[in-house]
């Protein structure tokens, strides 16, 4: 397995707008002066208001997604104008501060916006070095002729790869599992991915939590949207395949990921789903059988859910102990062996325990 490369954490929304990372780029070119580390986010900030009330009053974007509002951008900018650029500045750390008032709090907001533009710009993409100079990645970024708020074609591909070149791994893991949630009609795949990072990635950073994956995702996931990464079918886009494959060294990563996938799923994806489209199955047949009346205290015979599921009673059988097992924490189960007439048909065995009813709360 070669290094894992993967972004540990991004803001939503903050991180979500590539074209924010431009703005920077533009902001490091036009300082005439070198920029010290502890001045960077203060002075785009300073910059960003400015250009976004320009900006706002020829065109408001069609979707703000993590950009500053644009009454936000007008009443900092009404603040703002009142002041020199070095009062401004300086008033910036005790307002972040208090935000005792409305304007504090957008300032707050709109400042805390800015740097996260800057660290996506800096630390993530890597288009602007330690010594706050563009790096070549981040002149070729400003090269490239655009609209202020929407992504070129050709800009397209430049993020296409420096996200690769930042979260090789994370991101094209989420468009694999994009392409398994349509292949077996799921609407989400988190703990399954949290398995395939954990274990076959050897990622542990996200073991603690689902939470911070499914923030993170939510990113990645408005990145190969804006970008256009997959098709209808769920499949990577042919070009961007071939900007994988003219690249040696994403070409011999994706095989190994690819590789890894397939063994995901023939080991531990396809018995998964098999079990959750049983599950519904289960669950759907079990309220059909309570609709129809035909419970005994709440309890269903489990044979007329087997009929209902279509089923045979090995198959049943050994469903029905696997559903206890990964239910039982999140479910209230109760079985019992109990009925009104004699039924000589065989039982099924929980633990042991021979039942033919089962209520679920």
């Amino acid at each position: 397995m070669d290094k894992v490369i993967f972004i540990a954490s991004l803001h939503r929304p903050f991180s979500q707008q590539l074209k924010t990372t431009k703005w920077v780029c533009d902001f490091i070119a036009s300082s005439k002066t070198n920029i010290q580390s502890s001045q960077l986010n203060l002075e785009f900030y300073y910059y960003l208001i400015n250009i976004l009330y320009k900006e706002y009053q020829r065109e408001t974007p069609t979707e703000f997604n993590g950009l500053p509002s644009d009454s936000a951008v007008y009443n900092i900018y009404e603040y703002l104008k009142t002041k020199s650029k070095t009062k401004f500045i300086e008033e910036i750390p005790g307002i972040i501060k208090s935000r005792n008032t409305a304007l504090e709090r957008q300032i707050y907001s709109t400042y805390k916006a800015a740097s996260y533009f800057v660290n996506l710009a800096k630390d993530k993409f890597g288009l602007v070095d330690d010594k706050n100079k563009l790096t070549y990645t981040g002149n070729s970024l400003i090269a490239i002729r655009s609209n202020f708020y929407k992504l070129s074609t050709v800009e397209k591909e430049f993020f296409f790869v420096r996200i690769l070149e930042a979260d090789f791994h994370l991101f094209l893991t989420l468009c694999l599992f994009n392409k398994l949630e349509k292949k077996y009609s799921l609407k989400g795949t988190i703990d399954e991915q949290l398995d395939f990072i954990d274990k076959f990635l050897k990622i542990s950073h996200f073991k603690f939590t689902s939470a911070s994956l499914s923030n993170y995702n939510i990113v990645r996931t408005y990145w190969a949207e804006i970008i256009g990464v997959l098709n209808s079918q769920g499949n990577i886009r042919k070009k961007y395949i071939d900007i994988i494959n003219d690249n040696e060294k994403f070409r011999e990563s994706f095989l190994n990921l690819s590789g890894l996938f397939l063994k995901f799923e023939k080991e531990n994806f396809k018995s998964k789903i098999s079990y959750h489209t049983r599950k519904a199955i289960f669950v759907k047949s079990y309220k059909n059988c309570l609709k129809q009346n035909i419970s005994d205290l709440g309890y269903i015979n489990l044979y007329d859910i087997k009929q209902q599921m279509r089923i045979s009673s090995q198959n049943f059988q050994v469903f029905l102990a696997e559903f206890y097992e990964l239910e039982k924490n999140n479910l209230s189960i109760f079985f019992n062996n109990t009925v009104n007439s004699i039924d000589r048909r065989e039982r099924f065995y929980i633990r042991n325990r021979p039942v033919i009813k089962i209520k679920i709360k």
